[in-house]
């Protein structure tokens, strides 16, 4: 049979196409493909634009091959004709099959070979030398982009049996280019030194340190930062019209050297001239007069601008309207450099919350966030409630981070959705610990403690502490949301053997056995009372030396007492988290008494405060402070020794030893007392060079406090100051605080101690 050939190679489509191989049209009766190998007849089909029964003539002969090409399957494609049986004819293109990466030290193995896989030059895909061709280029801007300006990719492809290749990809990263030289022309109103020291980027200073510091190294989107930096350091302070000329970034002949050139265009200095609000917004004259920031004949800034929008927003927000544009219109005064401003604000619709989205919350039912959450479902949007929300989810301590996403219900325009993104943390914890305290020695620790537990939110703890100084044996429970206002109901049952003499205080060891049932209300927001009553038994037993004040009190007294304690507290706490906080505040005042019917009556009334504010993203400045006196009733002059208050240590005044400070006993020891004063103002900040280590704080702080034997015996000249640094870790044996401390003005008889830590103990 004779037959007509149809068309050649994609290459040669273009000059046969045109060609008249045969007179007419035929009715294809029969597709047969021959050439295959893995490739199904069926795949062929599918991408071949023709079918039995169809027409088929001359025109359609290039719209088909290359339909078949640009399936990647297939080096070459024929087509011809043999009576009405249209014939295919293929060479596959073969399979890659295997994948070998040598040189690669910056991006791991798996990463390049899911890049491959992306970039269809995986195991198994069909070897494309173009595709190869186009990773291989996207490979080395890739690296271009990390600092390598010097790598070397080079592939190679090595026939295997079966018609499979493998494909060899040897790299040579080369060495990381780094900043020689960044300066900065144009510039008038500032210096090039103070410019430079804004940005992240440049030379690597005198002072840098080896393998840490990080400023010389060149990366594209690192210098558009420092680029958008410079530009507000100049529109924040004046220069509406500043402008980045030009940026001009060279290498070295090797390669390995970058330098940079940036030109700046300062224009003129404008300060503000009126300043106005417009649009019906329906906010108050006293309302605009505290969201505007602006100072009209103050230098124009835009950061003051830009806080200007925000409050003006959030006033907004809280009536509901989620969506409201505030445009500044400037009106500029060239001649007398003058710019003033007018805010339109464009309300929009009122916003409704469709819908509350909880996600991450893998270990906690959503009830357990929805009850935190101030912006309800089907309610008008608040942003003061929504910002609520978030501050009382990020306050569980067992949420690492919280955030609320507001989207746009499509198809509406005044309804939204609010996506609550949780990542949680390790809230279930089985310790089985050891540490050392120089206060407490050795620590030994077994229990179980579940802040979140079974995902409920309520809290169980079965624990049992044995140092030196303290054998503690807990159980406790709490419900945190006993009701659905939000008060919360708790149980405890506690055996505490107490050496006081392992404490260095005086020979003697407590007994305590009790339990006590708490209550937690809250009043608002920010401000609760927590109430709880018990019955405990206590034991006192005397060592051979002991102290006189404490044999003249058994001798009165006796051994064993039966207590039945009770405490009512007042706390406000606005802090933006539990753990590591960066802003807020935390009061409590207490009063804690023993009630009629005690064997001992006596009372304590104490004040414990902190203040938190963030200077900076990483640096929070914290302001602490504790007062706290007790005094006894009937038969009781002042508080039992074993509940007077002591001084000194990692968790008072550091730098003097643990319970150290104030009057002297018979034995010169420490007697404690019945007034405390302590105070603590500190800057804490992440690690240089590991800023991403929550789990890690270190701090500059001074301390000063002492313990007095009464009120009336409190004189400032005795209170004792320190100053050091610190460091808290939360390590999986519990917290590791250490800190090194230089007493301020101790004195005679003091016992100082410069170095102190805790390991496994609580805090």
């Amino acid at each position: 049979m004779k037959k007509y050939p149809l068309s050649l190679t994609i290459a040669g489509i273009l000059a046969v196409s045109s060609q008249t191989v045969f007179a007419a049209s035929f009715v294809v009766q029969d597709i047969r493909v021959q050439g295959l190998q893995r490739v199904a007849v069926g795949t062929v089909l599918n991408y071949l634009p023709v079918r039995a029964g169809q027409s088929f003539d001359e025109s359609q002969v290039p719209g088909a091959i290359q339909s078949l090409y640009q399936s990647g399957l297939f080096e070459d494609v024929k087509l011809s004709r043999q009576g009405n049986m249209l014939v295919v004819s293929v060479s596959e293109r073969s399979a890659i099959g295997q994948i070998n990466i040598t040189g690669n030290k910056k991006l791991k193995t798996e990463q390049l070979l899911q890049a491959m896989k992306s970039a269809k030059v995986g195991r198994g895909d069909a070897l494309s030398r173009s595709a190869l061709q186009a990773f291989q280029k996207s490979l080395e801007a890739q690296y271009a982009s990390m600092g390598y300006h010097g790598v070397k990719v080079n592939t190679q492809v090595q026939p295997l049996s079966d018609g499979r290749s493998a494909i060899n990809l040897n790299i040579d990263e080369g060495k990381e280019a780094r900043i020689k030289q960044l300066k900065i022309t144009g510039n008038q109103a500032f210096s090039e030194a103070e410019l430079l020291k804004k940005l992240d980027s440049g030379p690597k200073g005198v002072f840098s340190i080896p393998f840490f510091s990080t400023r010389d190294k060149y990366a594209k989107e690192k210098l558009i930062g420092d680029l958008d930096v410079l530009t507000s350091f100049y529109r924040d302070r004046g220069y509406l019209n500043f402008a980045i000329a030009n940026t001009d970034v060279s290498l070295s002949p090797d390669k390995q050297g970058v330098f940079i050139k940036v030109t700046v265009s300062e224009g003129d200095q404008f300060r503000l001239g009126k300043v106005g609000v417009s649009g019906n917004h329906g906010l108050s004259p006293a309302q605009i007069q505290q969201a505007v920031t602006l100072v009209p004949g103050h230098v124009f800034s835009q950061k003051t601008m830009e806080e200007t929008r925000k409050n003006l927003g959030d006033l907004l927000g809280e009536q509901g309207y989620a969506f409201a544009k505030i445009n500044p219109i400037p009106q500029i005064d060239k001649a007398n450099k003058r710019v003033g401003l007018d805010l339109n604000i464009a309300l929009g619709k009122r916003t409704y919350v469709r819908r509350i989205n909880i996600r991450g919350n893998h270990r906690t039912n959503d009830e357990v966030y929805r009850r935190e959450m101030r912006q309800l479902e089907s309610s008008s949007f608040s942003r003061k409630s929504l910002e609520r929300s978030k501050a009382r989810l990020r306050r569980l301590p067992y949420v690492e981070t919280a955030q609320i996403n507001v989207e746009p219900v499509a198809g509406t325009s005044d309804q939204v959705d609010l996506n609550i993104i949780i990542t949680e943390r390790s809230s279930n914890q089985f310790k089985i610990g050891a540490g050392y305290s120089q206060s407490n020695g050795v620590l030994l620790n077994l229990g179980v403690k579940q802040d979140n537990f079974m995902g409920t939110g309520k809290k169980l703890e079965v624990n049992f502490d044995n140092s030196e100084s303290n054998k503690n044996y807990l159980i406790s429970y709490t419900n945190p949301y006993y009701t659905e206002n939000g008060v919360s109901r708790g149980f405890s049952l506690y055996y505490k053997d107490f050496d006081a003499e392992a404490a260095d205080i005086s020979e003697y060891t407590t007994n305590r056995f009790g339990g006590a049932v708490n209550f937690g209300v809250p009043i608002s927001e920010h401000n609760a009372v927590n109430a709880s009553i018990g019955y405990e038994q206590v034991e006192v037993v005397l060592g051979e030396n002991v102290a006189d004040h404490i044999a003249a009190f058994t001798d009165d007294n006796g051994f064993e007492y039966n207590q039945i304690p009770m405490k009512v507290s007042f706390v406000h706490d606005s802090r933006d988290r539990v753990i590591f906080p960066s802003a807020g505040q935390r009061h409590r005042v207490s009063l804690q008494a023993s009630l009629p019917g005690s064997d001992l009556e006596y009372q304590k009334l104490s004040y414990d405060g902190a203040y938190y504010k963030a200077i900076n993203d990483d640096i929070t400045f914290a302001l602490k402070g504790r007062i706290a006196a007790g005094s006894g009733r009937g038969d009781l002059d002042g508080l039992p020794f074993f509940e007077k208050y002591n001084a000194g240590g990692i968790r008072t005044v550091r730098g003097y030893e643990s319970n150290s400070l104030g009057p002297k006993d018979s034995n010169g020891d420490a007697m404690g007392g019945d007034l405390l004063v302590a105070a603590s103002a500190q800057v804490l900040f992440p690690v240089p060079f590991a800023e991403d280590a929550k789990n890690l704080r270190l701090s500059a702080f001074v301390d000063a406090g002492n313990v007095f034997e009464d009120i009336d015996s409190f004189d400032s000249g005795d209170l004792r100051y320190s100053v050091g640094i610190g460091a808290v870790w939360l390590s999986p044996l519990g917290p590791f605080e250490v800190s090194y401390a230089k007493p301020l003005n101790s004195k005679d008889g003091d016992d100082e101690q410069v170095v102190q830590f805790s390991i496994g103990a609580s805090f």
